[in-house]
């Protein structure tokens, strides 16, 4: 006999007997269970309606009292007086040998015939002597009904933990059936064990222990099982394997020499793969940081060549802005002094008057003044040019530092002036500036300026190459903005926010702007490391935050959020 009929016999007698114990257990404890739990919804059914004829009699002895008082009301009486019989019948049926439920009817009979007295008067007809003997008789009645009532439930509940201790004792004989049960199988299991699987485990024993001598390079060890099932087929099966193991060994230590050589080589050949590897990441990477050092240098190169011409300007600007004041104050001393003149000699000589004529002295005497004032203004303008070229170059702060970030942002667009006023081939781009109340932030003002250099130009740059693909009436109908917004988050974190109103670029950019060298700009217009390095300055330099906001056709946003304080 094979294994699996050996299984089959062994597992269907045991299946067998355990499936004629669970039957006969489960329908001798249903049937005793379905009898429990029909009392128990009998007694459950019996509680309900005794509550609902008490709470039925309260309202009905309520009312009663009401019409004793006030006016009748025969049409709500009768209502409860039918709601009370209805849980009354449903007593009697659920115990139809309870000697109270005739009592109560009785009892009820009586109060219902009072009922009926009382309906047929009129308010007014009760005397205090009558009012209070028909609330006597009434509490009476009500008190004998609720008595009983009251005994009834008593008796259900009873009944019912009584059902319940039947329910527990069944279930405590399930129990004890349950465990004869897994006796049983033990017994049955542990003869199943000795007569059919004990020989089979221990020929599997014998198998692996010659599993082992053939692991272990014995390959002339033999297997000797002799069951009639699939073991002995499976040792004959070893056995012929471990013949043509034998035979293999040797065409093995033949070959073994090549193997190790070809090894030799692949193992070769992985490690001038990874070195090359390496190696285009070194050089990767040494590209990267030469290209940021080329532009930290132009950056650098850029900052004192502001500041340097800053210097060279602000020296003759302030000579000429100090004397402005002088020259103001004497150009009006002698326009007065002229004034005076021409009061005192109304009549001049022709000699002086063809000069007056020639040189227009009335509209000098008017345009004069109106000069030394735009002098003024121009004066001023170029020391407020000069102040954003040294806010923006910040040489003398490289360290880190505590400043006003609008000024930053003020000197950078004074910077980019020249970009965004109008020109012939393009309108003016608008700037819009939410200044939020800010404290002074702890920060790189240079480097920080540096990032606002590259976002703002790029976003100048998107705007014109947006307007380049428009028509000159649609440029003109929608007009170019760069919003700057700053505001203090919840959690003291700076954010600056700078969006275009172009169109905006794919996903697909987007996932790769940070990246060193990627740029979507023609050769020659951009490096591809403006927003590498802006990046680099925010998030390593002031462990913050860059990220880019973009939808096609809706423009983008870049936000900045730096902490408050380093």
């Amino acid at each position: 006999m094979n294994i699996s009929k050996k299984f089959l016999a062994s597992a269907a007698l045991l299946l067998g007997i355990v499936t004629a114990i669970q039957i006969g257990n489960a329908v001798v404890v249903q049937q005793i269970k379905n009898t429990a739990q029909q009392r128990s919804d009998i007694a459950i059914d019996t509680i309900k309606a005794a509550l609902e004829a008490e709470n039925t009699l309260r309202s009905e002895i309520i009312l009663l009292k009401d019409i004793v008082l006030f006016e009748r009301n025969q049409s709500e009486i009768e209502k409860f007086q039918n709601k009370f019989l209805d849980s009354l019948n449903r007593l009697a049926v659920f115990m139809p040998d309870d000697p109270d439920i005739a009592l109560i009817r009785r009892r009820h009979l009586f109060l219902k015939n009072i009922a009926n007295q009382l309906i047929k008067k009129r308010r007014n007809e009760f005397s205090i002597v009558e009012s209070q003997q028909y609330f006597l008789a009434i509490n009476s009645f009500n008190r004998d009904i609720d008595f009983m009532l009251t005994n009834v439930i008593e008796r259900a509940y009873k009944q019912k933990q009584l059902m319940k201790s039947e329910l527990d004792n069944l279930y405590k004989f399930q129990a004890i059936i349950t465990i004869e049960v897994i006796g049983a199988i033990i017994i049955l299991f542990t003869i199943t064990f000795i007569l059919v699987w004990q020989p089979i485990i221990k020929s599997l024993e014998e198998l692996q222990i010659g599993t082992a001598e053939i692991a272990a390079g014995n390959l002339d060890y033999r297997l000797n099982i002799l069951t009639g099932d699939e073991v002995e087929k499976l040792a004959e099966a070893f056995n012929y394997m471990a013949i043509k193991l034998t035979d293999s060994r040797h065409t093995l230590l033949k070959n073994d020499e090549l193997t190790k050589i070809n090894q030799r080589s692949q193992l070769e050949i992985n490690e001038r793969k990874q070195a090359e590897t390496a190696l285009k990441e070194a050089l990767q990477q040494l590209k990267s940081t030469q290209a940021q050092l080329i532009q930290t240098e132009k950056m650098s190169s850029l900052g004192q060549l502001v500041a340097g011409i800053a210097h060279e300007i602000n020296n003759p600007v302030n000579f000429i802005s100090g004397n402005i004041s002088y020259t103001s104050e004497y150009a009006h001393e002698l326009l007065e002094l002229i004034g005076l003149y021409i009061e005192e000699l109304p009549n001049p000589s022709h000699k002086i008057q063809d000069k007056i004529e020639e040189i227009d002295l009335k509209f000098i005497l008017e345009d004069f003044p109106k000069v030394i004032n735009s002098m003024q203004i121009g004066s001023n303008r170029i020391r407020e040019i000069v102040l954003s070229l040294r806010t923006f170059s910040r040489l003398d702060e490289a360290e880190m530092k505590s400043v006003d970030i609008h000024e930053g942002i003020d000197s950078t667009l004074l910077i980019l002036q020249n970009r965004l006023k109008a020109k012939t081939e393009h309108p003016e781009i608008q700037i819009i500036k939410n200044y939020g109340n800010l404290p002074l932030v702890q920060c790189y003002p240079g480097q920080l300026n540096q990032v606002f250099m590259n976002i703002i130009n790029n976003a100048i740059d998107a705007i014109e190459s947006d307007n380049n693909q428009q028509l000159l009436e649609e440029i003109q109908n929608h007009s170019s903005q760069i919003t700057i917004q700053t505001q203090l988050s919840d959690t003291n974190q700076l954010q600056i926010r700078i969006a275009d109103n172009g169109q905006g670029i794919s996903e697909n950019i987007k996932s790769k702007l940070f990246d060193p060298f990627f740029t979507t700009k023609p050769i020659g217009k951009g490096t591809g490391l403006g927003l590498s390095i802006s990046y680099d300055i925010i998030v390593n330099k002031h462990s913050g935050l860059l990220k880019c906001e973009s939808e096609i056709g809706k423009g983008t946003e870049f936000l900045i959020e730096i902490p408050l304080y380093q």
